[in-house]
């Protein structure tokens, strides 16, 4: 019977694909097979020479680095991205992480020992509703099985950072993130998740307490930019 009021609500409202808003199977989440396909990847096989820990390099310790996605501006990464931090579609982070540890992050059952996610301001969560990072983690716990720790708070409500120069997005993250519970993340290995990579500012102004806390790091973003 459940099998058959879906059916009938799928005939007046057709699942569509979030990227090429044709159709798409019940079983294919938010996108079909065909975009899911098509999405540029990261080449994290490289190891220590790929492109996400190449931007990162030099700006605060860490063993490796990894995104999933290649963000080019106007491309569907970007349109992914919009989708979960501005229309309101936090599952679609929760189904971004499940992909991104199915496809990259299958190996660190044995490396790392929590996730932590780069946190919004409370001003930005209550516009919001949601942390999309948070999201995106918890997707990435569920195929990983690694706990996910909510120990960074941000202290100011930066504004938006994308017009900004790479040294201004510097001086907008500086000491903005503060470490709520040193004790528990020191000498543990943490994988730090934000969403998007670019000049690497987030990441460096939320790595910084971890790293003084004692913690040892490793990176992640769902994408990484090509051009900062």
């Amino acid at each position: 019977m459940k099998r058959f009021l879906s059916d009938f609500q799928t005939l007046f409202f057709p699942n569509t694909c979030c990227l090429c808003t044709k159709g798409r199977l019940r079983q294919e989440p938010f996108i079909c097979s065909a975009c899911l396909l098509e999405l540029p990847r990261e080449l994290n096989y490289r190891g220590k020479s790929n492109n996400t820990t190449n931007r990162i390099r030099g700006m605060f310790p860490f063993e490796r680095g990894f995104s999933f996605l290649r963000f080019n501006k106007g491309g569907s990464v970007q349109k992914l991205l919009h989708l979960v931090k501005y229309q309101r579609k936090p599952d679609l982070g929760l189904q971004l992480g499940r992909w991104f540890a199915s496809e990259t992050l299958c190996w660190l059952d044995s490396t790392i020992d929590f996730i932590v996610p780069v946190p919004l301001h409370r001003e930005r969560f209550k516009e919001r509703g949601y942390n999309q990072c948070l999201e995106i983690a918890r997707g990435i716990s569920q195929i990983t099985g690694h706990d996910v720790l909510e120990v960074l708070k941000r202290e100011r409500a930066t504004e938006t950072q994308t017009h900004l120069s790479r040294w201004d997005r510097f001086e907008n993250t500086l000491n903005e993130f503060v470490l709520t519970n040193p004790r528990i993340i020191s000498n543990k290995k943490i994988l730090l998740l934000d969403d998007i990579i670019t000049t690497g500012a987030t990441m460096t102004g939320s790595a910084v307490p971890l790293v003084n806390g004692g913690a040892v790091l490793y990176i992640a973003a769902i994408a990484l930019t090509q051009d900062t």
